[in-house]
Protein backbone atom coordinates (compact mmCIF):
# COMPACT_ATOMS: atom_id res chain seq x y z
CA UNK A 1 0.00 0.00 0.00
CA UNK A 2 1.18 3.05 -1.61
CA UNK A 3 1.76 5.92 1.78
CA UNK A 4 0.50 9.47 1.39
CA UNK A 5 4.16 11.00 1.52
CA UNK A 6 5.96 7.97 -0.53
CA UNK A 7 5.87 9.09 -4.24
CA UNK A 8 3.32 8.81 -6.57
CA UNK A 9 3.14 5.66 -8.66
CA UNK A 10 2.21 7.51 -11.57
CA UNK A 11 5.60 8.35 -11.86
CA UNK A 12 5.50 12.15 -11.81
CA UNK A 13 7.64 12.95 -9.42
CA UNK A 14 5.14 14.45 -6.38
CA UNK A 15 3.98 12.78 -3.27
CA UNK A 16 1.25 10.16 -3.74
CA UNK A 17 -1.31 12.70 -1.76
CA UNK A 18 -0.15 15.76 -3.44
CA UNK A 19 -1.07 13.70 -6.63
CA UNK A 20 -3.64 10.31 -7.02
CA UNK A 21 -5.02 9.71 -4.07
CA UNK A 22 -7.87 12.17 -4.38
CA UNK A 23 -8.35 10.78 -8.02
CA UNK A 24 -7.79 7.05 -6.52
CA UNK A 25 -10.52 8.02 -3.81
CA UNK A 26 -13.27 9.39 -5.78
CA UNK A 27 -12.61 6.25 -7.99
CA UNK A 28 -13.12 4.06 -4.82
CA UNK A 29 -16.27 5.63 -3.98
CA UNK A 30 -17.60 5.60 -7.29
CA UNK A 31 -16.67 1.91 -7.98
CA UNK A 32 -18.57 0.83 -3.89
CA UNK A 33 -21.48 3.27 -4.91
CA UNK A 34 -22.10 1.19 -8.25
CA UNK A 35 -21.78 -2.02 -6.48
CA UNK A 36 -24.43 -0.83 -3.87
CA UNK A 37 -26.78 -0.13 -6.75
CA UNK A 38 -26.10 -3.12 -8.81
CA UNK A 39 -26.56 -5.43 -6.24
CA UNK A 40 -29.88 -3.47 -5.26
CA UNK A 41 -31.17 -3.47 -8.73
CA UNK A 42 -30.15 -7.23 -9.08
CA UNK A 43 -32.69 -7.83 -5.62
CA UNK A 44 -35.37 -5.78 -7.23
CA UNK A 45 -35.09 -7.21 -10.69
CA UNK A 46 -35.29 -11.12 -8.52
CA UNK A 47 -38.35 -9.07 -6.72
CA UNK A 48 -40.05 -8.85 -10.25
CA UNK A 49 -39.16 -12.33 -11.24
CA UNK A 50 -40.91 -13.81 -7.99
CA UNK A 51 -43.88 -11.13 -8.53
CA UNK A 52 -44.37 -12.49 -12.27
CA UNK A 53 -44.00 -16.32 -11.23
CA UNK A 54 -47.82 -16.27 -10.04
CA UNK A 55 -48.87 -13.67 -13.01
CA UNK A 56 -49.35 -16.11 -16.29
CA UNK A 57 -51.28 -18.65 -16.59
CA UNK A 58 -49.52 -21.74 -18.60
CA UNK A 59 -52.09 -21.16 -21.56
CA UNK A 60 -50.80 -17.41 -21.87
CA UNK A 61 -47.30 -18.32 -21.48
CA UNK A 62 -47.63 -20.97 -24.28
CA UNK A 63 -49.67 -18.56 -26.25
CA UNK A 64 -46.77 -15.86 -26.07
CA UNK A 65 -43.98 -18.48 -26.47
CA UNK A 66 -45.39 -19.16 -29.62
CA UNK A 67 -45.25 -15.06 -30.60
CA UNK A 68 -42.04 -15.03 -29.82
CA UNK A 69 -41.05 -17.73 -31.84
CA UNK A 70 -42.77 -16.72 -34.57
CA UNK A 71 -40.89 -13.09 -34.40
CA UNK A 72 -37.77 -14.78 -34.25
CA UNK A 73 -38.14 -17.39 -37.24
CA UNK A 74 -37.88 -20.06 -34.68
CA UNK A 75 -39.86 -23.34 -35.52
CA UNK A 76 -43.16 -22.57 -33.77
CA UNK A 77 -44.21 -26.63 -32.80
CA UNK A 78 -40.58 -27.04 -31.15
CA UNK A 79 -39.84 -25.78 -27.47
CA UNK A 80 -37.94 -23.07 -26.92
CA UNK A 81 -34.33 -23.49 -28.51
CA UNK A 82 -32.18 -23.50 -24.56
CA UNK A 83 -29.95 -20.34 -25.60
CA UNK A 84 -33.20 -18.51 -26.25
CA UNK A 85 -35.23 -19.12 -22.86
CA UNK A 86 -32.93 -16.23 -21.11
CA UNK A 87 -34.24 -13.75 -23.78
CA UNK A 88 -37.82 -15.33 -23.76
CA UNK A 89 -38.02 -14.41 -20.38
CA UNK A 90 -36.32 -10.93 -20.40
CA UNK A 91 -39.01 -9.98 -23.65
CA UNK A 92 -42.21 -11.25 -21.41
CA UNK A 93 -40.61 -8.81 -18.15
CA UNK A 94 -39.55 -6.21 -20.34
CA UNK A 95 -41.60 -5.65 -23.57
CA UNK A 96 -44.53 -8.41 -23.71
CA UNK A 97 -47.73 -6.49 -23.32
CA UNK A 98 -48.82 -9.98 -21.72
CA UNK A 99 -50.89 -9.03 -18.72
CA UNK A 100 -53.68 -7.49 -19.51
CA UNK A 101 -52.36 -5.31 -22.35
CA UNK A 102 -49.81 -4.18 -19.89
CA UNK A 103 -45.88 -5.06 -19.80
CA UNK A 104 -45.32 -6.70 -16.97
CA UNK A 105 -42.75 -4.47 -15.60
CA UNK A 106 -45.37 -1.41 -16.01
CA UNK A 107 -48.25 -3.82 -14.00
CA UNK A 108 -45.50 -4.49 -11.32
CA UNK A 109 -44.40 -0.93 -10.96
CA UNK A 110 -48.01 -0.33 -9.85
CA UNK A 111 -47.81 -2.81 -6.47
CA UNK A 112 -44.61 -0.38 -5.03
CA UNK A 113 -46.35 2.51 -3.46
CA UNK A 114 -45.49 1.92 -0.31
CA UNK A 115 -41.49 0.83 -1.32
CA UNK A 116 -39.95 3.86 -2.38
CA UNK A 117 -36.24 2.19 -3.37
CA UNK A 118 -37.94 -0.53 -5.08
CA UNK A 119 -40.38 2.14 -7.13
CA UNK A 120 -37.13 4.25 -8.00
CA UNK A 121 -35.54 0.88 -9.47
CA UNK A 122 -38.86 0.08 -11.38
CA UNK A 123 -39.13 3.35 -12.73
CA UNK A 124 -35.82 3.32 -13.87
CA UNK A 125 -36.43 -0.37 -15.07
CA UNK A 126 -39.56 0.35 -17.04
CA UNK A 127 -37.62 2.96 -19.23
CA UNK A 128 -35.07 0.02 -20.68
CA UNK A 129 -35.77 -0.94 -24.23
CA UNK A 130 -33.81 -2.82 -27.20
CA UNK A 131 -32.23 -0.48 -29.72
CA UNK A 132 -29.54 -0.99 -32.26
CA UNK A 133 -25.81 0.19 -31.31
CA UNK A 134 -23.02 0.46 -33.20
CA UNK A 135 -19.34 0.08 -31.26
CA UNK A 136 -17.17 2.85 -31.83
CA UNK A 137 -14.53 2.64 -29.61
CA UNK A 138 -12.90 -0.22 -28.03
CA UNK A 139 -10.52 -0.30 -24.42
CA UNK A 140 -10.13 -2.80 -23.12
CA UNK A 141 -12.96 -3.71 -21.21
CA UNK A 142 -15.16 -0.61 -22.23
CA UNK A 143 -16.72 -0.04 -25.43
CA UNK A 144 -17.92 2.89 -26.75
CA UNK A 145 -21.95 2.28 -28.04
CA UNK A 146 -23.50 4.67 -30.32
CA UNK A 147 -27.28 4.88 -30.86
CA UNK A 148 -28.49 4.30 -34.69
CA UNK A 149 -32.09 6.06 -34.07
CA UNK A 150 -30.61 9.19 -32.19
CA UNK A 151 -26.75 8.60 -32.00
CA UNK A 152 -26.36 9.02 -28.65
CA UNK A 153 -23.48 7.61 -27.06
CA UNK A 154 -22.86 5.44 -23.97
CA UNK A 155 -19.85 3.62 -21.90
CA UNK A 156 -20.26 0.65 -21.44
CA UNK A 157 -17.83 -2.35 -19.95
CA UNK A 158 -17.95 -5.60 -21.71
CA UNK A 159 -16.72 -9.27 -20.06
CA UNK A 160 -17.06 -10.83 -23.75
CA UNK A 161 -13.86 -9.56 -26.49
CA UNK A 162 -15.55 -7.55 -29.16
CA UNK A 163 -14.00 -5.27 -31.70
CA UNK A 164 -14.91 -1.71 -33.76
CA UNK A 165 -17.98 -1.74 -36.17
CA UNK A 166 -20.05 -4.76 -34.30
CA UNK A 167 -23.78 -4.13 -34.27
CA UNK A 168 -25.40 -4.90 -31.06
CA UNK A 169 -29.24 -5.22 -30.30
CA UNK A 170 -29.12 -4.79 -26.36
CA UNK A 171 -30.78 -2.62 -23.43
CA UNK A 172 -28.88 -0.41 -22.00
CA UNK A 173 -28.96 -0.14 -17.99
CA UNK A 174 -27.39 3.21 -16.18
CA UNK A 175 -25.00 2.54 -13.33
CA UNK A 176 -23.47 5.54 -11.70
CA UNK A 177 -21.44 7.40 -14.67
CA UNK A 178 -21.59 4.67 -17.20
CA UNK A 179 -23.97 2.05 -18.47
CA UNK A 180 -24.04 -1.63 -18.19
CA UNK A 181 -25.69 -4.31 -20.58
CA UNK A 182 -28.40 -5.45 -18.90
CA UNK A 183 -29.67 -8.93 -20.01
CA UNK A 184 -28.99 -11.13 -23.13
CA UNK A 185 -27.92 -9.20 -26.60
CA UNK A 186 -27.35 -10.27 -30.39
CA UNK A 187 -24.71 -9.13 -32.14
CA UNK A 188 -24.39 -8.84 -36.13
CA UNK A 189 -20.60 -8.35 -37.85
CA UNK A 190 -20.09 -4.88 -39.95
CA UNK A 191 -21.33 -6.92 -43.12
CA UNK A 192 -24.88 -6.76 -42.36
CA UNK A 193 -24.34 -2.73 -41.52
CA UNK A 194 -25.95 -2.15 -45.00
CA UNK A 195 -29.37 -4.36 -44.11
CA UNK A 196 -29.53 -3.39 -40.93
CA UNK A 197 -29.29 0.52 -42.41
CA UNK A 198 -31.77 0.29 -45.08
CA UNK A 199 -34.50 -1.85 -42.74
CA UNK A 200 -34.23 1.16 -40.43
CA UNK A 201 -34.68 3.75 -42.40
CA UNK A 202 -37.62 2.24 -43.82
CA UNK A 203 -39.15 1.76 -40.71
CA UNK A 204 -38.96 5.34 -40.03
CA UNK A 205 -40.30 6.37 -42.90
CA UNK A 206 -43.58 4.62 -41.99
CA UNK A 207 -42.88 5.18 -37.78
CA UNK A 208 -41.63 8.02 -38.06
CA UNK A 209 -39.05 8.66 -34.97
CA UNK A 210 -38.18 5.29 -33.89
CA UNK A 211 -38.50 5.79 -30.23
CA UNK A 212 -39.43 3.62 -27.35
CA UNK A 213 -42.38 2.21 -27.64
CA UNK A 214 -41.42 1.00 -31.22
CA UNK A 215 -38.81 -1.04 -29.79
CA UNK A 216 -40.78 -2.41 -27.76
CA UNK A 217 -43.63 -2.99 -30.08
CA UNK A 218 -40.85 -4.62 -32.69
CA UNK A 219 -37.39 -5.30 -31.34
CA UNK A 220 -37.66 -9.01 -31.09
CA UNK A 221 -39.08 -8.73 -35.12
CA UNK A 222 -36.36 -6.76 -36.18
CA UNK A 223 -33.59 -9.16 -34.97
CA UNK A 224 -35.67 -12.01 -35.74
CA UNK A 225 -35.46 -10.57 -39.71
CA UNK A 226 -32.05 -9.79 -39.33
CA UNK A 227 -31.04 -13.40 -37.76
CA UNK A 228 -32.79 -14.91 -41.33
CA UNK A 229 -31.40 -12.52 -43.50
CA UNK A 230 -27.93 -13.19 -41.80
CA UNK A 231 -28.52 -16.95 -42.77
CA UNK A 232 -30.07 -16.33 -46.36
CA UNK A 233 -26.90 -14.41 -46.73
CA UNK A 234 -24.40 -16.99 -45.31
CA UNK A 235 -25.82 -19.57 -47.49
CA UNK A 236 -25.32 -17.51 -50.59
CA UNK A 237 -22.13 -17.04 -49.60
CA UNK A 238 -21.54 -20.95 -49.23
CA UNK A 239 -23.46 -21.28 -52.40
CA UNK A 240 -21.08 -18.94 -54.44
CA UNK A 241 -18.11 -20.57 -53.15
CA UNK A 242 -19.54 -24.10 -54.14
CA UNK A 243 -20.60 -23.26 -57.36
CA UNK A 244 -17.67 -20.22 -58.53
CA UNK A 245 -18.03 -16.41 -58.56
CA UNK A 246 -19.10 -14.55 -61.23
CA UNK A 247 -15.39 -13.31 -61.94
CA UNK A 248 -14.47 -16.70 -62.08
CA UNK A 249 -17.26 -18.35 -64.44
CA UNK A 250 -17.13 -14.78 -66.72
CA UNK A 251 -15.04 -15.45 -70.07
CA UNK A 252 -12.60 -12.92 -71.29
CA UNK A 253 -12.73 -12.28 -75.00
CA UNK A 254 -13.89 -14.82 -76.58
CA UNK A 255 -17.23 -15.27 -78.14
CA UNK A 256 -19.67 -16.63 -76.17
CA UNK A 257 -21.84 -19.20 -77.84
CA UNK A 258 -26.06 -18.19 -76.55
CA UNK A 259 -27.97 -21.55 -75.43
CA UNK A 260 -31.38 -22.55 -74.27
CA UNK A 261 -30.78 -21.65 -70.59
CA UNK A 262 -31.70 -24.07 -67.97
CA UNK A 263 -35.13 -23.46 -65.79
CA UNK A 264 -34.83 -24.57 -62.54
CA UNK A 265 -38.06 -23.25 -61.60
CA UNK A 266 -40.12 -25.94 -59.35
CA UNK A 267 -42.50 -26.87 -61.62
CA UNK A 268 -46.10 -28.68 -61.11
CA UNK A 269 -48.01 -29.16 -64.59
CA UNK A 270 -51.89 -28.55 -65.02
CA UNK A 271 -54.62 -31.25 -65.07
CA UNK A 272 -57.09 -31.50 -68.42
CA UNK A 273 -59.77 -29.68 -68.14
CA UNK A 274 -62.10 -32.71 -67.32
CA UNK A 275 -59.80 -33.64 -64.30
CA UNK A 276 -60.21 -30.39 -62.38
CA UNK A 277 -62.26 -29.71 -58.78
CA UNK A 278 -62.25 -29.31 -54.96
CA UNK A 279 -63.20 -32.49 -53.04
CA UNK A 280 -66.36 -31.75 -51.05
CA UNK A 281 -64.69 -31.92 -47.58
CA UNK A 282 -62.05 -29.78 -48.60
CA UNK A 283 -64.01 -27.05 -49.77
CA UNK A 284 -65.87 -27.27 -46.58
CA UNK A 285 -63.08 -26.95 -44.86
CA UNK A 286 -62.19 -23.98 -46.11
CA UNK A 287 -65.34 -22.63 -45.24
CA UNK A 288 -65.09 -23.45 -41.77
CA UNK A 289 -61.74 -21.77 -41.97
CA UNK A 290 -63.57 -18.56 -43.15
CA UNK A 291 -65.98 -18.51 -40.55
CA UNK A 292 -63.61 -18.79 -37.71
CA UNK A 293 -60.68 -16.81 -39.22
CA UNK A 294 -61.67 -14.76 -41.75
CA UNK A 295 -64.75 -13.12 -40.55
CA UNK A 296 -63.50 -11.58 -38.11
CA UNK A 297 -61.33 -9.43 -39.54
CA UNK A 298 -62.50 -5.34 -40.97
CA UNK A 299 -64.48 -5.93 -44.59
CA UNK A 300 -60.90 -4.65 -46.23
CA UNK A 301 -58.96 -7.02 -44.73
CA UNK A 302 -61.43 -10.36 -45.42
CA UNK A 303 -62.09 -9.22 -49.43
CA UNK A 304 -57.88 -9.52 -49.49
CA UNK A 305 -57.77 -12.70 -47.34
CA UNK A 306 -60.91 -13.96 -49.35
CA UNK A 307 -59.05 -13.44 -52.33
CA UNK A 308 -56.28 -14.91 -51.96
CA UNK A 309 -57.96 -18.36 -50.54
CA UNK A 310 -59.90 -17.99 -53.89
CA UNK A 311 -56.01 -18.31 -55.81
CA UNK A 312 -55.88 -20.95 -53.24
CA UNK A 313 -59.11 -22.87 -54.85
CA UNK A 314 -57.95 -22.31 -58.12
CA UNK A 315 -54.70 -23.51 -57.60
CA UNK A 316 -55.85 -27.14 -56.23
CA UNK A 317 -58.85 -27.37 -58.64
CA UNK A 318 -56.46 -27.17 -61.57
CA UNK A 319 -53.20 -28.79 -60.15
CA UNK A 320 -54.36 -31.92 -58.23
CA UNK A 321 -58.10 -31.55 -59.15
CA UNK A 322 -61.15 -34.03 -56.97
CA UNK A 323 -58.20 -36.52 -55.46
CA UNK A 324 -56.79 -33.78 -53.91
CA UNK A 325 -55.31 -34.37 -50.33
CA UNK A 326 -53.57 -32.22 -47.89
CA UNK A 327 -50.68 -34.61 -47.94
CA UNK A 328 -49.82 -33.78 -51.94
CA UNK A 329 -48.92 -30.36 -50.57
CA UNK A 330 -45.24 -31.11 -50.43
CA UNK A 331 -42.74 -28.23 -49.95
CA UNK A 332 -41.78 -28.63 -53.90
CA UNK A 333 -45.57 -28.05 -54.89
CA UNK A 334 -45.77 -25.18 -51.83
CA UNK A 335 -42.81 -23.98 -53.60
CA UNK A 336 -44.65 -23.77 -57.34
CA UNK A 337 -47.28 -22.33 -56.30
CA UNK A 338 -46.25 -19.33 -54.15
CA UNK A 339 -43.29 -18.57 -56.27
CA UNK A 340 -43.80 -19.54 -59.84
CA UNK A 341 -47.82 -19.79 -60.07
CA UNK A 342 -48.89 -16.86 -58.12
CA UNK A 343 -46.40 -14.58 -59.78
CA UNK A 344 -47.53 -15.77 -63.39
CA UNK A 345 -51.21 -15.15 -61.90
CA UNK A 346 -51.52 -12.21 -60.03
CA UNK A 347 -50.38 -8.63 -60.92
CA UNK A 348 -49.46 -8.07 -57.02
CA UNK A 349 -47.42 -6.16 -55.22
CA UNK A 350 -45.11 -6.35 -52.14
CA UNK A 351 -47.75 -5.40 -49.77
CA UNK A 352 -50.54 -8.05 -51.61
CA UNK A 353 -48.33 -10.68 -51.54
CA UNK A 354 -46.87 -10.50 -47.89
CA UNK A 355 -50.85 -10.88 -47.03
CA UNK A 356 -51.72 -13.77 -49.74
CA UNK A 357 -48.51 -15.74 -48.05
CA UNK A 358 -49.89 -14.95 -44.58
CA UNK A 359 -53.37 -15.74 -45.59
CA UNK A 360 -52.07 -19.62 -46.28
CA UNK A 361 -49.99 -19.27 -42.90
CA UNK A 362 -53.22 -18.84 -41.14
CA UNK A 363 -55.04 -21.44 -43.44
CA UNK A 364 -52.20 -24.04 -42.54
CA UNK A 365 -51.62 -23.25 -39.32
CA UNK A 366 -55.41 -23.90 -38.34
CA UNK A 367 -55.59 -26.70 -39.65
CA UNK A 368 -52.77 -28.22 -38.21
CA UNK A 369 -53.96 -26.83 -34.60
CA UNK A 370 -57.57 -28.44 -35.96
CA UNK A 371 -55.97 -31.80 -36.23
CA UNK A 372 -57.09 -32.41 -40.07
CA UNK A 373 -53.45 -32.07 -41.43
CA UNK A 374 -49.70 -30.83 -40.93
CA UNK A 375 -49.08 -29.34 -44.15
CA UNK A 376 -47.87 -26.50 -41.69
CA UNK A 377 -44.33 -28.38 -41.58
CA UNK A 378 -43.84 -28.13 -45.26
CA UNK A 379 -44.82 -24.66 -45.29
CA UNK A 380 -43.12 -23.15 -43.11
CA UNK A 381 -39.41 -23.44 -44.20
CA UNK A 382 -41.08 -22.27 -48.30
CA UNK A 383 -42.61 -19.32 -45.89
CA UNK A 384 -39.10 -18.34 -44.44
CA UNK A 385 -38.19 -17.96 -47.10
CA UNK A 386 -40.66 -16.37 -49.27
CA UNK A 387 -42.03 -13.93 -46.86
CA UNK A 388 -38.47 -11.54 -48.01
CA UNK A 389 -38.13 -12.82 -51.84
CA UNK A 390 -41.47 -12.77 -53.34
CA UNK A 391 -42.56 -8.75 -52.09
CA UNK A 392 -38.88 -8.49 -53.64
CA UNK A 393 -39.13 -10.54 -56.94
CA UNK A 394 -42.08 -7.87 -57.57
CA UNK A 395 -40.15 -5.59 -56.65
CA UNK A 396 -37.70 -6.29 -58.97
CA UNK A 397 -39.88 -6.44 -61.73
CA UNK A 398 -41.04 -2.64 -61.89
CA UNK A 399 -37.23 -1.70 -60.91
CA UNK A 400 -35.64 -3.94 -63.90
CA UNK A 401 -38.15 -3.26 -66.37
CA UNK A 402 -37.36 0.29 -66.17
CA UNK A 403 -33.64 0.21 -65.46
CA UNK A 404 -32.88 -2.96 -66.86
CA UNK A 405 -34.18 -3.24 -70.64
CA UNK A 406 -31.35 -2.26 -73.00
CA UNK A 407 -33.56 0.65 -75.54
CA UNK A 408 -32.84 1.05 -79.08
CA UNK A 409 -31.69 -1.02 -82.13
CA UNK A 410 -30.16 -4.41 -81.05
CA UNK A 411 -27.87 -6.20 -83.62
CA UNK A 412 -26.99 -9.04 -82.02
CA UNK A 413 -29.16 -12.63 -82.13
CA UNK A 414 -31.36 -12.44 -78.45
CA UNK A 415 -32.94 -15.81 -77.19
CA UNK A 416 -35.69 -16.12 -75.01
CA UNK A 417 -36.20 -17.68 -71.47
CA UNK A 418 -35.85 -17.97 -67.80
CA UNK A 419 -32.58 -16.85 -66.40
CA UNK A 420 -30.52 -16.18 -62.87
CA UNK A 421 -29.30 -12.91 -62.41
CA UNK A 422 -27.10 -12.27 -59.05
CA UNK A 423 -26.77 -9.12 -57.65
CA UNK A 424 -24.01 -7.87 -55.77
CA UNK A 425 -22.00 -4.58 -54.85
CA UNK A 426 -19.70 -5.40 -57.74
CA UNK A 427 -22.76 -5.18 -60.48
CA UNK A 428 -25.05 -7.76 -61.89
CA UNK A 429 -24.30 -11.01 -63.78
CA UNK A 430 -26.14 -13.62 -65.73
CA UNK A 431 -26.49 -17.19 -66.44
CA UNK A 432 -26.56 -17.90 -69.79
CA UNK A 433 -25.32 -21.32 -71.58
CA UNK A 434 -23.95 -21.91 -68.22
CA UNK A 435 -21.24 -18.82 -67.57
CA UNK A 436 -21.82 -15.94 -66.18
CA UNK A 437 -21.49 -12.73 -68.06
CA UNK A 438 -21.78 -8.85 -66.97
CA UNK A 439 -25.14 -7.76 -67.75
CA UNK A 440 -25.42 -4.15 -69.15
CA UNK A 441 -28.54 -1.76 -67.04
CA UNK A 442 -28.53 1.35 -64.99
CA UNK A 443 -27.26 0.65 -61.50
CA UNK A 444 -28.07 3.96 -60.21
CA UNK A 445 -30.80 3.46 -57.75
CA UNK A 446 -30.69 0.24 -57.03
CA UNK A 447 -32.15 -0.71 -53.75
CA UNK A 448 -29.25 -1.66 -51.40
CA UNK A 449 -31.39 -4.44 -50.06
CA UNK A 450 -31.06 -6.29 -53.29
CA UNK A 451 -27.19 -6.63 -52.93
CA UNK A 452 -26.35 -10.51 -52.45
CA UNK A 453 -29.72 -11.73 -53.68
CA UNK A 454 -30.48 -13.41 -56.84
CA UNK A 455 -33.47 -14.23 -59.56
CA UNK A 456 -35.15 -15.87 -62.12
CA UNK A 457 -36.26 -13.22 -64.74
CA UNK A 458 -37.91 -14.51 -67.43
CA UNK A 459 -37.02 -12.31 -70.95
CA UNK A 460 -35.18 -12.25 -73.93
CA UNK A 461 -31.53 -11.83 -73.33
CA UNK A 462 -28.89 -10.83 -76.28
CA UNK A 463 -25.59 -11.76 -75.74
CA UNK A 464 -21.81 -10.42 -77.16
CA UNK A 465 -18.62 -11.15 -76.27
CA UNK A 466 -17.91 -11.00 -72.31
CA UNK A 467 -21.32 -8.61 -72.13
CA UNK A 468 -25.10 -9.45 -71.88
CA UNK A 469 -28.04 -7.36 -71.52
CA UNK A 470 -32.42 -7.74 -71.59
CA UNK A 471 -34.47 -6.36 -74.62
CA UNK A 472 -37.19 -7.41 -73.15
CA UNK A 473 -38.54 -8.47 -69.45
CA UNK A 474 -41.96 -10.44 -68.89
CA UNK A 475 -41.86 -11.23 -65.28
CA UNK A 476 -39.46 -11.84 -62.38
CA UNK A 477 -39.31 -15.18 -59.82
CA UNK A 478 -37.98 -15.18 -56.16
CA UNK A 479 -34.86 -17.46 -55.88
CA UNK A 480 -35.51 -20.85 -54.23
CA UNK A 481 -32.34 -23.02 -53.40
CA UNK A 482 -34.76 -26.16 -53.95
CA UNK A 483 -35.06 -28.69 -56.88
CA UNK A 484 -37.29 -29.24 -59.40
CA UNK A 485 -40.29 -31.08 -59.46
CA UNK A 486 -42.94 -32.15 -62.02
CA UNK A 487 -46.11 -33.43 -60.85
CA UNK A 488 -48.41 -35.23 -64.01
Amino acid sequence: MVGRNDLCPCGSGKKYKKCCERVVAIQSAEQLREERELNTKTQVVSELNRWFEGQLSRESEYEWSRKFKEDLNLEVNQPIPPNFTYSFRFWLLFDAPCLNGQRVVDAWKSTLENKPDALRIAEELCDIHLCCYEILHVNQGEVTLQSLTDHEQYRVRVAEPTRRGTLMFARLSRLGNRYELFGPYTSFGDEMRGEIFVYLKNQAQKEGELKQEFWHRNGLQVIGWLMQRAQEMEQLEKMMASTGTAEEAAPTAEKIETTEPKDWLPRVLPLPEEDRGIPEMVELQLEQFDSKFVSGFQKKTQELYRHSLDLFRTYIATHFGKSFTWSLLTEESLSHFFSVWYVDQEQSSPVRSKIFLNTLKGLFRWLQEEAICDVYTSFAEVYRQLIRTLPLAFDAKLWLKENGVMQGNIHEPTLGGTYMLSVSPAGATLDVGEKWVPVHMNLRGLPPSWMENRFWVRGTVAVHDNESCFTEIETVYPFLPMAQVETV
